[in-house]
């Protein structure tokens, strides 16, 4: 299905829904209560150390172009659904290009069901993010396929501050959906005063019957209008000499919003996989590239980065519009120097229309 042709079933669809009353015969919730369409613009400028023949990298580009619907078919069945609009770059079908799409069976106040193509469920804030708020990243976060077909099952406590969910769902190993690979994902998040987490366990399989457990653990601190958070993450299988920290990632941010207006903020992180990499005696080895465990985060790597940046929002109480800029150091082996500036805009049309 080429670009023109995407564009025209998403058109189906939202017309669709806007064509009938928004809200349906004797239902309270509303058919639809999400349409957002977004989009960024950046202009980039990389360049690298001095002593290397690396040429300096520059100029304009949109990163990404998203429409989002959600709302309720029946007071227990809801449904959300997120599409990136990408060129025809060979991609097989429009699920490719979809983020989520997901039917969720309220079965109780307390408990759900949800199935479909959904967010695949690893904890830390850097992974949970919208990526069209994410600006420089850990090597994880650049590698990681997050989303796949799957079934989850939702406990959400009385006060709602608390959200236990089980994935079942096909592995991120997979590049078909028939591949007969698996992970289990228990995933928590929790609301606090002033503390919020995302954490989770995940057994991933990656070959039939072998698996690499991930544990995340996502931890943020929100006082007024200081927020900052701390993600650990540590990835292992039965075959590492450690099962602690010989493959895991580190990442912090700090925000200051310093009025209505204007944020600031600085992030940092290191991601390092030392498993594959030496004998049992220490020797360095070769892995070849199809027998890698950590696909996501590879063997031998050793990557940190930092940099700061602020965002603007010109429209006092509405953040529909955004300006950005940032500067990062990057280095895997090889200082990266980024600077980036750019424009972010949404359109939410509820706000528009009439009920």
């Amino acid at each position: 299905m080429n670009t023109k042709n995407r564009l025209k079933a998403i058109y189906a669809i939202i017309v669709i829904l806007l064509s009938g009353s928004i809200y349906a015969q004797n239902n309270t919730k509303p058919v639809l209560n999400t349409l957002r369409f977004e989009s960024r613009f950046d202009y980039d400028y990389q360049t690298f150390d001095d002593s290397t023949s690396l040429p300096t990298l520059g100029g304009f580009s949109g990163k990404y172009i998203n429409i989002a619907v959600a709302g309720n078919i029946t007071d227990k069945f809801s449904y959300n659904y997120r599409q990136r609009l990408l060129p025809n770059n060979g991609l097989k079908s429009l699920f490719d290009g979809t983020d989520w799409i997901y039917l969720t069976y309220d079965i109780t106040k307390n408990w759900s069901i949800s199935g479909g193509k959904q967010v695949f469920q690893i904890g830390g804030f850097e992974y949970d993010a919208p990526p069209i708020d994410v600006y420089f990243w850990s090597d994880f976060w650049n590698n990681i396929i997050c989303y796949q077909m799957g079934v989850s099952l939702t406990y959400t406590d009385n006060s709602g501050n608390n959200n236990l969910t089980f994935q079942f769902a096909n592995s991120n190993y997979t590049y078909s959906p028939l591949e007969n690979l698996y992970a289990y994902n228990l995933i928590w998040f929790g609301s606090f005063e002033n503390l919020k987490t995302i954490y989770s366990v995940n057994m991933i399989e990656y070959t039939k019957g072998s698996y690499i457990n991930y544990i995340a653990l996502g931890n943020k601190l929100v006082l007024d209008n200081f927020s900052c958070y701390v993600d650990i993450m540590n990835r292992a299988t039965t075959k590492q000499d450690n099962f602690f920290f010989d493959d895991y990632t580190v990442i912090g941010k700090m925000e200051w919003q310093v009025n209505d207006q204007w944020n600031i903020f600085a992030k940092g992180g290191y991601d390092v996989n030392n498993t594959q990499t030496t004998d049992a005696n220490g020797n360095p080895i070769y892995i070849p590239t199809s027998d890698y465990i950590d696909i996501f985060v590879v063997p031998g790597t050793e990557y940190h980065f930092y940099g700061m940046g602020a965002e603007y929002f010109p429209l006092k109480d509405n953040k529909d519009i955004r300006l950005h800029t940032f500067f990062a150091v990057k280095n895997a082996g090889i200082n990266e120097y980024h600077f980036n500036m750019g424009l972010t805009w949404r359109v939410n049309f509820m706000k528009y229309i009439k009920l």
